[in-house]
């Protein structure tokens, strides 16, 4: 007597619980080929496909059965999986949703559903989700992991710290939640307790890049470069993955001023990153000799991997019987005694409150130094968000009916882009803390000038370039200078000779730049250099350096770190400022400026590279700008052995300083005003963004 198609698939479903799987698919196709509207057949010649890692095929079984009458919600569930795996976290989204609409709520849908959102950085969603998880099963510490992801995302770190001991007290060897939880410490002040974390996880699973990348940057933040060093040498020998290993030991190296094989390794990363790998995030490679097309690949690589623009947050417009002021929100992390502030405060200070409201969203660390009081004081107003998720931040800007949003970090340390991901505002600018393209689509302009980007080539630039009359930087024209009565002596500075200065942080420092210092000093009798000092292992690197070039350490004197006005002060007792040829001085060549200091640059090919240029050209000193290493160290060297020369730059510079527009606050804010304001008109007027020249007048 012939079997019946429910008999068939009784006895093909016992095949598969068996493991007699050859069986079952004979019997499944012989099922299928009478009649192809039975789900069950479908569904488990799914589940043998996936076992087999046969994804496409698993897939679409698993549609043709959810297409069907009587697809079961394990099936429905089964193929959100299948499509979460396969990086379609949206599609997966819905087949969890069919899930649970047909079989009710259950733990495994409503997790995988919170792991979706996460996939697509949905962070307020995928809270949501995994606390309907909760509800159902605490005691999942997989649940309580991805829940300190989440939080950490949202910005809520002691909710982070607390889900990971949760998830290490249901299970003491979950390496993630000990990844997680050293995240949630560092994060929270806690360097020390962080590590220990590292460790345990590393403990548990020696060779996890995420454990060994957390346990590099906490080295790093802890000051310990040396060791973490050593471990982004372990790093580079895993195989390959997306936790930009390279770009991260490259920068490191970069900081301790250690530079063996630094010439190959940077071809190689530029070469990796422009075959769009995620070889290195977008800051390490600022003061390297990449080329802007490297630049741009790397932040667009970066972008898409970090910070997609989110769904349901396009251009929108303001009411138009709203106030005609126009509202800028400004921001950052470092509305506080850092370079950012003293460039921008005394713009806030200027701007033309009949036309303008300004905005301040401080994602920073709260301070109460005198810098963070004077931005607030200059701010129509002022809002702490830092413990808010960038959602949040987004919406809150949009309530406040902020008509542009200006990024002050772009892609620095305490950066937060996810809050343009998330659409602050109708309209967006990158300006002034990250000097390269943020390659984002959700980036509508970036601030610079006809030096730092030309023409032909805006096309490095994933936003419109807004070129501004002189230089893009403001600057305040109120900076105090301190006691200049000191001495060189006692600045640790021999009394005589001529004394070259570079006070750019020790990460600028290159290798080729380097060897130029030295040859000078070997040429200039008496001569020293002065330095800022950074940590203990990049003062070994240099010294060390310096040894290989036939020049004493002694040569090479260390600046302290001071207040502004004390380090302003100091510039009297140098000659001429050297500036790195990479990523040249930005505020520190102002600082320069300001303080009566000449600065001699090389322009390069990038944005990072020519704002000292900029600077340069605004205050009416070209002459300073060189255009070739060889270029470069001959003017340093005619300076250096022509005092009359040196002191005629000098009188010159003190006399520009008040008849240039480098040190115009006042000017500055109008000309952005303007740019501000050309930028509105293009979206009121249902116009895209598009380059904008702003005119001298």
């Amino acid at each position: 007597m012939p079997q019946s198609t429910h008999q068939k698939i009784v006895l093909a479903d016992r095949y598969f619980r068996a493991g007699q799987i050859r069986l079952c698919e004979d019997l499944l196709r012989q099922v299928i080929g009478r009649n192809k509207a039975i789900s069950k057949a479908y569904e488990l010649l799914a589940y043998i496909c996936g076992n087999r890692d046969q994804l496409d095929a698993c897939e679409e079984l698993l549609l043709k059965a959810s297409s069907l009458p009587g697809c079961s919600a394990e099936a429905l569930f089964y193929l959100g999986r299948v499509q979460l795996q396969r990086g379609q976290a949206r599609a997966a989204l819905r087949s969890f949703q069919r899930a649970i609409a047909r079989g009710g709520d259950f733990f495994e849908a409503w997790h995988e559903t919170g792991v979706a959102h996460s996939a697509l950085s949905e962070h307020e969603r995928a809270l949501e989700a995994f606390r309907r998880a909760l509800d159902i099963n605490a005691g999942s510490p997989e649940l309580h992991a991805n829940l300190a992801r989440t939080m950490a995302e949202l910005h809520r770190f002691d909710e982070a710290l607390r889900h990971c001991d949760l998830a290490l007290a249901l299970d003491p060897k979950r390496v993630r939640a000990w990844v997680e939880r050293g995240l949630a410490l560092a994060e929270l002040g806690r360097g020390p307790e962080a590590l220990q974390s590292c460790e345990q996880a590393l403990a548990l699973a020696p060779d996890d890049s995420a454990a060994l990348m957390n346990r590099a940057m906490i080295l790093a933040r802890l000051g310990r470069h040396a060791e973490a060093r050593t471990v982004h040498e372990e790093i580079a020998r895993l195989p390959p993955d997306t936790t930009y290993g390279r770009g991260h030991w490259l920068y490191n190296s970069m900081l301790m001023c250690r530079w063996s094989g630094w010439e190959r390794t940077v071809a190689d990363t530029l070469a990796r990153v422009g075959a769009g790998e995620k070889a290195a995030v977008p800051f390490s490679l600022l003061a390297t000799p990449a080329c802007p097309t490297t630049l741009l690949a790397c932040a667009r690589t970066y972008a898409q991997d970090r910070y997609p623009a989110r769904a349901g947050t396009t251009g929108f417009k303001r009411s138009p019987s709203r106030r005609q002021k126009l509202r800028i929100g400004y921001f950052s992390s470092d509305f506080r005694n850092h370079a950012t502030s003293q460039l921008m405060v005394r713009l806030f200070e200027c701007h033309d409150r009949e036309r303008f409201e300004c905005f301040g969203f401080a994602f920073g660390p709260a301070t109460a130094d005198p810098m963070t009081g004077r931005v607030a004081a200059a701010l129509d107003r002022f809002t702490n968000v830092a413990d808010r998720s960038d959602a949040q931040i987004a919406s809150l800007a949009r309530a406040e009916g902020i008509d542009i949003a200006v990024d002050l970090n772009g892609f620095t340390e305490g950066a937060r882009p996810s809050i343009f991901a998330h659409r602050a505002a109708p309209v967006q600018v990158n300006y002034l803390g990250f000097p390269a393209s943020m390659g984002c689509d959700f980036m509508d302009y970036i601030v610079a000038d006809a030096t730092l980007i030309r023409p032909e080539e805006y096309g490095h630039y994933a936003e419109k370039v807004v070129v501004l009359p002189g230089s893009y930087q403001a600057n305040d024209d109120t900076k105090a200078i301190g006691d200049t009565a000191s001495t060189r002596e006692a600045m640790g500075l021999p009394p005589q000779g001529m004394v070259f200065a570079c006070f750019n942080n020790n990460y600028k420092i290159t290798p080729d730049v380097f060897e130029v210092w030295m040859r000078l000093l070997r040429q200039v009798p008496g001569s020293a250099l002065w330095l800022l000092r950074g940590s203990d292992a990049a003062v070994a690197g240099i010294e060390a350096e310096a040894r290989t070039h036939g020049i004493e350490p002694g040569r090479i004197v260390w600046a302290e770190r001071l207040p502004l006005a004390d380090h302003l002060a100091r510039h009297a007792h140098a000659d001429l400022f050297l500036d790195t040829f990479h990523y040249n001085a930005h505020t520190t060549c102002s600082d320069a400026l300001w303080a009566g200091l000449p600065v001699l640059t090389l322009a390069g090919r990038t944005f990072a590279s020519r704002v000292a240029a900029s600077l340069l050209n605004t205050i009416g000193l070209p002459e300073l700008v060189t255009g070739s290493v060889d270029a470069y160290e001959a003017a340093a060297l005619s300076l250096a052995t022509s005092p009359g020369k040196l002191a005629a730059l000098r009188r010159g510079l003190r006399r520009n300083r008040t008849e240039t527009p480098l040190f115009d606050t006042p000017l500055f804010a109008k000309r952005i005003e303007a740019a501000f304001a050309a930028m509105w008109d293009r979206h009121r007027f249902g116009l895209p963004p598009d380059h904008i020249h702003v005119a001298a007048s």
